[in-house]
């Protein structure tokens, strides 16, 4: 089953009162409905569509998607203004204004865009979109407040419920946005449509109605609303591309004296922890990104004792281009020093014992000799460390936002504009420009690496 991302908690208990019933077991899928809608159209392995949006459920109907007969609106759902627990509250939309970093949903998720439509009939979007950090559901932008990397968020009504690290400072009134409605439909590709009716007449009966209402929802059978297929916010290509290339930079440059150093010392030095520090250094090469973000934004964060002495000498690294380019560094650091590291190894290191003894120093060798023999692999390594951090997504999405012109790099720009079918003009040329940008960064490296071996040749056959 594919389900809103806001329906995590609920769904799951829906479905053990169902099972207890004899019914059969479930498995859920759970995203922002602006990314499950597309999986839903190209066949994605599922029998029932739980959208938070109405104008998603139209678009899947126009496309053949879902089976109509079988539709069915019977939750709803607010808008509300969650705080870290135990900070001072917005007392209204005016007040979030002086709120700093103010956390929402994508802006072509559901929730984004409600929370964009209330700030703009409130009258204070125009004031707060330059604080707005967007998360990849309702769900990151949830905790993010959680955890006190921003001021304020907006979510849905049951999502504070569920989070008892926030507050609830204030909830929307209907009138500033579109009714939150969760429609909810039999997928036109279901392998077992009339499982899938029970269960979907089952979630919206009498049995499931007290595990809805306790989660913070309403129940009740609304009429299908006319639906329009959904606005989408297109990224700036040009925007995301010099970002990416900024941040790579960025992450290359700063890299570059400590993988040196570390590959130096791996390379030609025996020491008791050398097996230790390696396993630390290349961590991040086998982590999934998103543990790697997680833990710098645990690190780094605003609550951190680190994070707290860094923000005091001006160095905000969450939700900035830094942050992103900490992340896209902490990802491609490994492959980094992997790449220094057998450079190091590939110099014959009779050199640098021939030096030694002409009462060259240890210093003046490394410079001299062992420096300059292993500048290609070098040079190399900092290429291919340039194409990872160009491509760099679970980390980065994770410290530093999802921001339009500060952290939108190519790849988080590509999963917005998937949350975006209309916008596919917009997807291929970021597409373009990442495989142009990557395979020139490839053949480069390739090009380096013949370079160096060539030059090792030479040198020994002298």
């Amino acid at each position: 089953m594919l389900a809103a991302a806001s329906l995590t908690d609920v769904l799951p208990r829906v479905a053990e009162a169902w099972t207890r019933q004899g019914g059969a077991p479930v498995h859920f899928s759970f995203d922002a409905t602006s990314r499950l809608a597309p999986q839903a159209v190209e066949g994605a392995p599922a029998d029932l569509f739980f959208s938070a949006d109405e104008a998603w459920m139209t678009w899947l109907e126009e496309r053949g998607g879902v089976v109509k007969s079988t539709e069915r609106r019977f939750l709803e759902n607010t808008l509300v203004v969650v705080v870290p627990a135990g900070a001072p509250a917005p007392s209204g939309p005016a007040a979030l204004v002086g709120v700093a970093k103010l956390a929402l949903a994508g802006e072509n998720v559901p929730a984004g865009r409600y929370a964009r439509e209330a700030l703009e009939a409130t009258g204070v979007w125009a004031k707060v979109k330059d604080h707005v950090i967007r998360g990849g559901s309702v769900r990151g932008a949830l905790e993010w407040v959680a955890r006190g990397e921003v001021g304020a968020g907006i979510v849905y009504g049951t999502d504070a419920l569920s989070e008892a690290r926030v507050s609830v400072a204030f909830t929307f009134p209907e009138d500033t946005h579109q009714p939150i409605r969760y429609p909810a439909a039999v997928l036109t590709a279901s392998r077992h449509p009339a499982l899938a009716r029970a269960f979907l007449d089952f979630a919206a009966g009498p049995q499931a109605r007290g595990i809805f209402e306790s989660a913070g929802f309403t129940v009740g059978e609304a009429a299908k609303a006319p639906g329009s297929a959904p606005h989408a916010t297109t990224p700036n290509p040009a925007s995301a591309v010099r970002i990416s290339l900024m941040v790579a930079l960025l992450a290359t440059l700063a890299g570059f004296p400590v993988a040196v150093a570390f590959g130096w010392l791996l390379a030609r030095h025996d020491f008791r922890g050398k097996v230790v520090l390696s396993t630390v250094v290349l961590a991040p090469l086998v982590m999934p990104p998103v543990v790697t973000g997680f833990l710098l934004l645990s690190v780094l964060g605003s609550r951190s004792p680190l994070g707290r002495g860094l923000a005091a000498l001006g160095l905000q690294v969450p939700f900035t281009l830094l942050g992103a380019a900490v992340a896209a560094l902490a990802v491609g650091f490994p492959l980094y020093v992997l790449t220094v590291r057998n450079a190091f190894e590939a110099v014959d290191p009779h050199y640098e014992e021939v030096s030694w003894t002409l009462g060259v120093g240890r210093r003046r060798t490394f410079l001299r000799v062992s420096l300059p023999l292993a500048v290609p692999g070098i040079v190399a390594g900092a290429v291919l460390a340039f194409a990872r951090a160009l491509g760099e997504f679970g980390a980065t999405v994770v410290l530093a936002g999802n921001v339009e012109g500060r952290t939108r790099t190519i790849a988080l720009a590509i999963y917005t504009l998937l949350e975006a079918p209309a916008a596919r003009r917009d997807t291929w040329i970021l597409v373009g420009a990442s495989v142009a940008i990557s395979l020139a960064a490839l053949v480069g490296y390739e090009a380096l690496s013949r370079r160096q071996r060539r030059r090792l040749e030479v040198r020994g056959g002298g």
